[in-house]
Parts: structure tokens; C-alpha cells; sequence
């Protein structure tokens, strides 16, 4: 892992090679977990995720012109446009999230002019952490703060408010879900740009995704570690599953006439149970006894019952296992090896599933010993060693003036 301090040096001389000179302007964005609400956010129901202590950084300059150059330092690559004209560029690119925050942005914000700028990382790729939001939100965090795209803030004209700034955030998270959806072309919920942009440290977020009302809940003094454990499995695995989990729902919402899957109780459910497609029934019961498990969570949360909260991570696995299949071999050996492991409380696949990482909630202090023990059980039985990540919950993007 690298700290916060490193990615400042590390951003700092990729973009002093690259461009010469200093930066101007610097944003940060963590990653983020969902620690209940698989695959809930797209059907309209409650989520409770954290942002957690991996970070993208982004350092740069507002320029003459109109046109924008950038610079990765985990791909050694760099990608330039003009901001006028922004096609799409190359499929699955990180160029082509570059392209569409600026893309998504200006369909409602005035773009000043163009930029330079460096990106670095410590975000693992391909694990369930959404490096992409992560990138998204300080990318948006930096262009606001160097003056190139015009504060969101003039799209609010009430005079200023407890909780506005809040709702400027809201508005952002839902400008870049639009980028990713539209322009990258990934049909993704609106989790993940919330939870970047609303982490706190020490606290749980949790979102209803068709009111958009959401809390921030203590995860207790002192909180837990939040660990993740790597497969190594390729995301590859997934390509495509995550639409078609999308369109098996679809088929039970378009049986009730129903604008959500949030919105049909699980007793009607279960009195068409024998009516419905084998498989999105399935698929359905899943994500309701999953809301209704985070509904359980929040509870749980707010009344400090922490050891109850992990119980309901664990149920949650189970259900994705079962129901919504979207678990798999080694993702249930990593949770069988965190269940023997000091300190477990709790934990389930991370992300979309089918391959990458389990997250974990572990007693503080305990980390360590809980991270050795699932490396040797899952190295053991997989022949290969996990990258295990030990994170806590941390505050959302960021973004302020450099200084040399």
C-alpha cells in the first residue's frame, strides 16, 4: 500500500516529468466497498457501503486552448483530446473514464479551457473496489478545483444551506454515473460515485437508490478494519454476467408491471413463485431479502450491534451463492478461510462478483493475524497466495490548491 504522502510525491513528479513545471490544483478519491446491497442499486434498493483508504490522485493545471492531455502512472501511458470534441477512444480504456468525466460534466457545466494532468494510484484494478468511480471523482474534484470545468455550485441558486453541500455531491455522483453509463457504456448504479464522493472516516453510507436519501453510520470508536481479500481470478470471468443479471430482473419487474424489483414485496414473490422464470425468480428473492438485510444492517449499525451487522455480511454471501449466483469457487474458499480467522465478524464478495475479492469486517487489532490466517488457508487449498488488504473507512474526494 502506499500512503497518502507517497501518491503526493509519486503524482507530483510524473507531472513535472511529463509536462514541466508544477501543478496547480491536486483531488483525491478513495475506493469503496459495499458491505451489504449486492447488485441492489440498479433495482432500486437500500445499499450500505464505505469508502475506504485506497486512493486515486490526480495533480494538474488548467491551460490555454482547448485541449486536454493526461498522464497515467499505472498504465505508463498517456491519452489526449480535445475537450470540444470527445470521442470515446479505445473500449475499457482508462482513457475512455477520462474522456467521459469531461464529457459528463460539460453536458450540464461549462468547460472553460484545457488541461494537463497526472494520474497515480493505489487502487487495486479488476478487484471489486471501483477504481473507475475512484478515478471519476478526483478527475471531477480536480477539474473543479483548477477552474477548468465551472463549480456545480451554479446549479443551485438558493442562497447557502445546511446540507447543500450534500445535495452538490449528490448531483456530481449522479453526473458521473451518466458518464460511465452513457458515454463509457457500463450500466452501472449509482453506488459507487456515492460512495466515493460521501465516505467519512469511521463511518458506514447508506443509500436508498430510488429516493436518493442516504445516512452516514458509525461503524463504532474504534471502528473495525475493513479487509480485502484478492483471488487474483480475472474479472474476465464476469464480461457480460453483470447484463444479464440486469436483464433476469428485468423479466420479474416486467411480470409485475413494477417500475423496481424494490417495489415488489417478497410475499407477492413468493405467491407467483410457481408462475415465474426459474431462474429470475431466483434472482429476484435476492435482492429483497438483500434490501431488507441492509435494512436490518442500518438498525444494527445505529444501535451498535456490530457483531450482528457482520452476521448479515455473511448472510448476504449466502444469498449471492444461492440465489444470485453470482459467487464462485474461490471467492467461497476465501470466506470459509475468514470464518476460522481471529476476529472475523462477518463478510461477502465484493462487487459484482464471479471472481476478485471477499470483504471482510474484522475486530480492531486483530487484522494481522486474521490476514495470515486466510493467506495460508486459501494458499493451501488454491495453490496460490491472496493479496489481502487491510483498509478502514475513510472520507470521501478531495480536492485543494497545490503548494510547491
Amino acid at each position: 500500500m502506499s500512503s497518502s504522502g507517497d501518491l503526493d510525491a509519486l503524482v507530483r513528479a510524473e507531472f513535472g516529468r511529463t509536462f514541466g513545471g508544477a501543478p496547480t490544483a491536486m483531488a483525491r478519491a478513495p475506493a469503496r466497498v459495499e458491505l451489504l446491497g449486492n447488485h441492489t442499486d440498479y433495482n432500486g434498493g437500500l445499499v450500505i457501503a464505505a469508502a475506504i483508504d485506497r486512493y486515486t490522485e490526480i495533480a494538474g493545471r488548467a491551460v490555454e486552448g482547448r485541449l486536454a492531455r493526461v498522464r497515467s502512472v499505472q498504465f505508463s501511458a498517456g491519452d489526449e483530446f480535445a475537450v470540444d470534441r470527445i470521442e470515446p477512444g479505445a473500449d475499457g480504456s482508462w482513457g475512455r473514464y477520462v474522456r467521459g468525466v469531461l464529457w459528463s460534466l460539460g453536458e450540464r457545466l461549462n468547460v472553460r479551457g484545457g488541461f494537463e494532468a497526472a494520474i497515480a494510484g493505489d487502487v487495486p484494478l479488476g478487484a471489486g473496489l471501483s477504481s473507475s468511480a475512484s478515478l471519476q471523482a478526483a478527475l471531477a474534484m480536480f477539474l473543479i478545483a483548477a477552474g477548468v470545468v465551472e463549480d456545480p455550485a451554479v446549479l443551485d441558486e438558493r442562497p447557502p444551506c445546511a446540507g447543500r453541500a450534500d445535495e452538490l455531491r449528490m448531483a456530481l455522483a449522479q453526473m458521473l454515473q451518466r458518464g460511465e453509463n452513457e458515454f463509457v457504456g457500463v450500466a452501472s448504479g449509482l453506488l459507487d460515485q456515492f460512495s466515493v464522493l460521501f465516505g467519512k472516516a469511521g463511518f458506514a453510507l447508506s443509500l436508498d437508490c430510488r429516493s436518493l436519501e442516504f445516512a452516514r453510520l458509525s461503524l463504532g470508536e474504534p471502528a473495525p478494519a475493513i479487509v480485502v481479500c484478492d483471488s487474483k481470478t480475472s474479472r474476465r470471468l464476469a464480461d457480460g454476467m453483470y447484463n444479464k443479471r440486469r436483464a433476469e430482473c428485468e423479466r420479474v419487474v416486467t411480470y409485475f408491471g413494477a417500475r423496481w424489483l424494490r417495489d415488489i414485496a417478497l410475499e407477492q414473490l413468493e405467491q407467483h413463485w410457481d408462475r415465474l422464470d426459474p431462474v429470475g425468480r431466483l434472482r429476484a428473492r435476492h435482492v429483497l431479502t438483500e434490501n431488507a438485510r441492509v435494512q436490518r444492517g442500518a438498525d444494527a449499525l445505529r444501535a451498535g450491534r456490530l457483531a450482528e451487522f457482520g452476521a448479515l455480511m455473511s448472510a448476504s454471501h449466502a444469498s449471492s451463492r444461492d440465489d444470485f449466483d453470482n459467487s464462485a469457487p474461490a471467492l467461497d474458499a476465501l470466506i470459509e478461510a475468514a470464518e476460522a480467522a481471529p476476529g472475523f465478524l462477518g463478510g461477502k464478495l465484493s462487487g459484482a462478483g464471479w471472481a476478485g475479492c471477499t470483504v471482510n469486517l474484522v475486530e480492531t487489532g486483530r487484522a494481522g493475524a486474521f490476514a495470515a490466517t486466510v493467506s495460508e488457508r486459501f494458499a493451501r487449498r488454491f495453490g496460490t497466495v491472496p493479496d489481502v488488504h487491510v483498509c478502514h473507512a475513510a472520507a470521501g474526494a478531495t480536492a485543494w490548491t497545490a503548494t510547491i
